[in-house]
């Protein structure tokens, strides 16, 4: 019984601490340059949409820290279209200096996608000795047999959800798992596993 309430008071701080998703970036702020020092900013959304400057300021370079102006956005001005010419960090010149009446910018490359496989380390009571073995295991709840009678005592893998969205099957009945070190997790108690599922 005590040692339940450990293991769910463990899953409980492990879930605590779970790296939160990063939110994708859907706007980014332009800095106008003209003659002269005089400059102004604007926040532009990444979704490829026009979005007016509303100023008549002549423009001889932008810059952004947050979008790659060069490749992410069209600028559309009072003449002809200008050239971008990449200057100092993080600016482009504009090639004549001319006002700049709207800007559009696309968010570039698509985000990664999410990984359909994962690896994780079973480890005996010595690693260092020679007692582990690694599998790869896919994450569409497919079965993956560990052909392996080493007692484990620890898994190791880089995905974070290993305990609540892995199921270990063991000759002993269900092994609990315990994060005791960054992407590291005690088998208790430690038993052979006989086959491992995840999903994302």
């Amino acid at each position: 019984m005590m040692f339940s309430n450990i293991i769910s008071l463990a899953s409980c701080l492990a879930l605590i601490h779970a790296a939160p998703v990063s939110p994708r970036t859907t706007s980014g702020v332009i800095v106008f340059n003209g003659a002269a020092g005089a400059s102004y900013s604007l926040t532009v959304p990444l979704d490829g949409s026009d979005q007016p400057t509303n100023n008549a300021l002549s423009i001889s370079s932008v810059s952004s820290d947050t979008i790659d102006i060069g490749t992410q956005c069209t600028l559309y001005t009072v003449d002809y279209p200008p050239a971008l010419v990449e200057g100092p960090t993080d600016t482009w010149v504009v090639g004549p200096p001319q006002t700049v009446t709207s800007i559009s910018c696309t968010g570039g490359s698509p985000p990664p996608p999410p990984p359909t496989s994962i690896t994780i380390a079973f480890n005996g009571a010595d690693p260092t000795l020679g007692a582990t073995y690694s599998l790869t295991v896919p994450l569409d709840g497919s079965v993956v047999a560990t052909n392996n009678v080493l007692s484990i005592s620890t898994l190791v893998s880089t995905y974070a959800a290993l305990a609540s969205n892995c199921n270990f099957v063991s000759v002993d009945g269900s092994a609990a798992l315990a994060p005791i070190a960054a992407n590291t997790w005690a088998v208790g108690p430690p038993q052979t596993i006989e086959s491992v599922s995840c999903h994302a």
